[in-house]
């Protein structure tokens, strides 16, 4: 099946990218790219001919959901070209035509196991957001230390702070690397696992974390 894909994200994951945007067939619908290799693994830039945010491709392809994401897709016969690009003015009219703009049903930074369950929404979402700040954390694992690229944000009107998700926006990882970044609005992509399978070590419990892979400030 032919498709044309308007790219929101293109974020870095497991030793490759993972590319997504929005169907332009169905402009209320998300397309995300990825390996044909059982388990919807992560591409290669060769794969979508280097294509960035705010371009678009064309790719003859196949889908292949998986978990929670249902909106996974299949690139066949090494097909995909960039045909064009759009530029950030065109994002409003993006958001408003997606179907999704939600965060799951709670404010934190992930699902547990029974939430997780009950997802029927799109794993993929669009966000309005404020007060946004960008940032490092350092913290210990196993007695060894690591950094992880966090945001923070106001939601809905600045109702709800949500704080501490992972960002996987490669265009930030340089910029946070001497202090935080902060500005007033944005929108953002923000995304949810294919399955529930992190174990919190100190109950045992099983959560899905979100995560944010493209930030655009408004």
């Amino acid at each position: 099946m032919r498709k044309k894909v308007l790219l929101l994200a293109v974020s870095c994951r497991e030793g490759g990218l993972c590319p997504g945007g929005i169907d332009l067939d169905d402009p209320s619908k998300w397309i995300r790219i990825v390996r044909d290799d059982g388990q919807g693994g992560a591409v290669q830039g060769r794969e979508i001919d280097f294509a960035k945010p705010l371009d678009i491709i064309e790719f003859d392809g196949r889908p292949m959901p998986q978990g929670a994401q249902q909106e996974n897709w299949v690139i066949d016969n090494n097909s995909c070209r960039k045909t064009g690009s759009r530029t950030q003015d065109a994002l409003e009219s993006i958001y408003q035509q997606y179907a999704y703009k939600g965060f799951w049903g709670n404010y934190r930074a992930f699902l547990n196991e029974q939430e997780f369950a009950g997802v029927v929404s799109p794993s993929e979402s669009i966000m309005k957001v404020s007060n946004v700040r960008i940032y490092n954390r350092t913290y210990n694992v196993d007695g060894e230390e690591r950094v992880s690229a966090k945001i923070d944000f106001n939601w809905s009107g600045a109702r709800y702070r949500i704080t501490g998700l992972s960002m996987t926006d490669q265009d930030f990882y340089d910029r946070i690397r001497d202090g935080e970044v902060t500005f007033d609005n944005a929108y953002i992509v923000i995304s949810i696992p294919k399955y529930c399978d992190w174990i919190f070590p100190e109950t045992g419990e099983k959560r899905a974390y979100k995560f944010v892979s493209r930030i655009y400030e408004i």
